[in-house]
């Protein structure tokens, strides 16, 4: 009768030692997935963060698109006046060179 009281004892010990064991994994596991929860929070307020950065910046890189586009027009109406310029410069003096007898 001991012997199964004792045994029936060390059972029950096992019993809420597993238990016990069984809280504390618990507990690692919540105090594991409270860590993760803080990150992702952390890592969303960062991206948040960052996506009104690229917003605030949208408007600007479309303008220097612009510009960028405007300058690339503009120089081609310079290189355009220019060689017009040139053509005409070459034809008023060659136009000179032949009423002086030159050519």
């Amino acid at each position: 009768m001991h012997q199964q009281l004792g045994s029936l004892d060390a059972k029950v010990d096992r019993i809420l030692a597993d238990q016990d064991q069984a809280r504390a994994d618990r507990k690692q596991q919540y105090q594991k997935s409270e860590a993760m929860d803080r990150r992702i929070d952390d890592v969303d307020r960062k991206l948040s963060d960052l996506d009104s950065r690229l917003k605030t910046m949208e408007p600007i890189t479309a303008d220097i698109g612009r510009w960028k586009e405007r300058f690339i027009g503009m120089r081609l109406l310079i290189v355009m006046v220019a060689a017009a310029f040139g053509a005409t410069l070459a034809t008023f003096g060659k136009w000179i060179a032949v009423k002086l007898g030159l050519v």
